[in-house]
């Protein structure tokens, strides 16, 4: 869609624009962002006028295929944007209004590592949870307080958006450990409400709901279809049994998942059906299918080859094998509120303020936000039962742990963290993970050099 002459003049006056940087700009992630960016222009929302796409020099000719593509996408659509590359930060954050940092510390080759550690101990390898996310919290965290620290710098105004995993340890170690004005995003309820949305056959404009609890250990508590509580509808129906079964929980649970009123998010699969979701994780290894890492490494490549063909301006069909659906939508929703100061509902991971009950004031957590031109509030929750809120509250606990250990290299705080996390609580497993993963990701982790750790 492109405008000309008096129209598309007058259209730009009337439209709020904004600077955008994008830290992690070569991310397979980047293009389904700007293609969100593009429609937000075509909606009248608000304009990013410039685009600055940052990632580190080893980066960079992943940076330069995706600083092309994205290019191509914008100029296809006529969107008067500037789209610049750095492999510098300071530069690149300068004049910046709002900064989204989508980094992956060691790139997938790290991650890859972070799963197939804890299967050699007959635990889940994941990304974001259990040893692998705290493995790639520790190398992730002194990152994110440098980005910090640069926008402070140059752009101490700009909103600091964290999609960077694990994206509520992170989002709490920039919000305790920096000035930063910083909110986390996650796609996961966003993708719960788009699910409902579609299976009631009502556009997703209609529906609110309410989340409770923390990055990928959140709740919904609450649906709303044009403000009347439909709950129990949902509750009741063979949608729930459905949906356990698409998130690999399992319609077994389904009586105890109405008992709890609630509706958990997909990566209660980790907890609930724990033997079940290690059994399949050891059957793909043995398999050669290998974990989510060794599988995405394999699509990544085909997305870059996609991305690197000059005829290509559009998003491939690819794009959704990888992941991460309707981030792009968490993202620019907020960015929208926030520009134009219209007051809308969005799940981010931000400051409790003692809206979840049964954390910590200063925890950052999961939680429907009111989001407007001040930024996100935590909208006040109700108590979560009683059968999840010592899950949450003992993963909160591994969380804080895993801050401070890497805040400091306090190795003390380190196997605190792994053995109070449910998926080890062993002491002798947390201290084999811990020497593991100190000595895979020593490059990265200068605070715990010449430390001692714990002997079995």
């Amino acid at each position: 869609m492109t405008l000309s002459g008096r129209e598309g003049h007058q259209r730009l006056r009337n439209m709020k624009t904004i600077r955008l940087a994008v830290i992690g700009g070569g991310s397979s992630y980047t293009p389904e962002l700007i293609d969100g960016l593009i429609k937000r222009w075509e909606d009248n929302e608000f304009l990013a006028e410039h685009l600055a796409l940052i990632d580190i020099p080893q980066g960079r000719d992943r940076l330069e295929v995706v600083g092309g593509f994205v290019q191509r996408m914008i100029e296809k659509a006529g969107m008067p944007c500037k789209v610049t590359r750095w492999t510098d930060i300071a530069p690149g954050l300068e004049g910046a209004d709002f900064v989204i940092s989508q980094i992956r510390v060691g790139g997938m080759k790290a991650r890859q590592t972070d799963e197939h550690i804890p299967a050699k101990y007959g635990i889940v390898g994941q990304e974001t949870t259990g040893p692998g996310g705290f493995a790639c919290a520790l190398r992730t965290i002194p990152a994110a307080l440098s980005i910090a620290e640069a926008m402070q710098r140059t752009c101490p105004n700009a909103w600091l958006l964290n999609f960077t995993n694990p994206s509520g340890i992170v989002t709490e170690a920039l919000l305790k450990h920096t000035q930063a004005k910083v909110f986390g995003l996650c796609n996961v309820p966003i993708s719960i409400k788009m699910g409902i949305s579609q299976a009631l056959g009502v556009e997703h404009q209609r529906l609110s709901v309410d989340v409770s609890g923390l990055n990928h250990l959140s709740f919904v508590t609450g649906l709303y279809l044009d403000g009347a509580d439909v709950m129990d509808q949902v509750m009741s129906s063979p949608l729930l049994e459905q949906y356990l079964d698409k998130i690999k929980v399992g319609r077994h649970l389904a009586f105890f998942v109405r008992e709890l009123k609630v509706i958990p998010g997909s990566y209660l699969f980790y907890y609930w059906p724990r033997l079940k979701a290690i059994r399949e994780q050891q059957s793909d290894i043995s398999s050669g299918k290998g974990t989510r890492a060794d599988q995405m490494m394999k699509i990544e490549e085909r997305l870059f080859n996609l991305y690197s063909d000059q005829a290509l301006d559009t998003l491939p069909a690819d794009l959704k094998k990888r992941g991460g659906a309707y981030y792009s939508d968490v993202a620019l929703n907020s960015i929208s509120s926030i520009v134009r100061n219209v007051p809308h509902l969005e799940v981010l991971n931000v400051e409790n303020k003692g809206t979840v009950p049964g954390l910590p004031p200063d925890a950052v957590v999961e939680v429907t936000s009111a989001v407007d031109g001040a930024g996100p509030k935590p909208v006040a929750q109700k108590m979560l039962p009683a059968e999840v809120l010592g899950l949450v509250q003992k993963v909160k606990c591994y969380e804080q742990l895993t801050v401070e250990a890497a805040v400091h290299g306090s190795v003390e705080k380190a196997f605190s963290a792994l053995i109070n996390h449910p998926l080890v609580q062993d002491g002798e497993t947390a201290a084999s993970l811990l020497k593991d993963i100190l000595e895979a990701n020593s490059e990265f982790l200068p605070q715990f050099r010449g430390k001692n750790l714990p002997c079995f």
